[in-house]
């Protein structure tokens, strides 16, 4: 009977750590499958980024910085983090500077904002990640909270002159209309280049190509938190704002 009883018991053992490695074998290979997911994400949402900044250069030529656009493109593409145009401050202070009306090149502040807040969430300093435990999930959350407000705010935000800071959504005739005249006229309107050519109508469509890419963004972001197990909240603007002070 004694045999018996210590045969069972030496099976039950056998059974229950055989059963708790192969569940912890198994937490590990899903927490390197997360990591691969996130990693993944990372790439994707540079490479809109980088798009995002060279087609907002285009629509708004005098918002940015020639000489360091370049630099920019090459810092987001190879993974570094050296260009401090603010002294120790955090990404939330370039993006607060990117809408300021004394800034002059308020793109390159934009576009480095969301960089390195992205930089910061990926946790890019400390290479390579074997598993999703090397992650914040806060940081992800909160940068999926910036890029939508960052989308709302890019279409929205005006200068003290009334004026739209960037120039995203509008049409050619808009932007042109917007530089040559102060009041809507039927002359006026028919005398912008865009229309009168035909390229454009009023009843064109607006420009959603900006929007396009912050959503994609803001998708990535939403699947990297996915695969650490976590959900954001689908807050309003205004409740957002609260959380993130932006």
């Amino acid at each position: 009977m004694k045999y018996f009883l210590n045969l069972f018991i030496s099976l039950f053992i056998t059974i229950f750590f055989s059963a708790c490695a192969t569940k912890q074998k198994a937490s590990e290979i899903l927490q390197s499958n997360s990591a691969t997911i996130i990693e993944r994400d990372y790439r994707d949402i540079t490479k809109l980024l980088v798009k995002y900044k060279k087609i907002l250069d285009l629509r708004n030529p005098m918002l940015s910085d020639k000489k360091l656009s370049y630099k920019i493109i090459y810092n987001i593409e190879d993974n570094i983090n050296d260009i401090n145009l603010l002294k120790n401050k955090s990404y939330k202070q370039y993006l607060v500077k990117a809408f300021a009306d004394d800034t002059k090149y308020r793109s390159d502040f934009l576009i480095l904002g969301i960089y390195k807040m992205l930089f910061n969430a990926y946790n890019i300093k400390d290479g390579h990640h074997l598993t999703a435990l090397g992650y914040d999930a806060q940081n992800f959350t909160d940068a999926f909270y910036t890029l939508k407000i960052l989308r709302w705010k890019i279409r929205n935000a005006k200068d003290k002159n009334g004026k739209f800071i960037f120039a995203t959504w509008q049409l050619n005739w808009q932007l042109e209309y917007n530089k040559k005249y102060k009041n809507i006229s039927i002359d006026s309107l028919k005398n912008l280049p865009s229309l009168k050519s035909g390229d454009e109508s009023i009843l064109s469509h607006s420009n959603f190509n900006f929007e396009v890419i912050l959503s994609l963004m803001i998708d990535r972001v939403q699947n990297s938190l996915k695969a650490m197990g976590e959900e954001p909240l689908n807050l309003s603007i205004s409740a957002m704002k609260a959380i993130i002070l932006l």
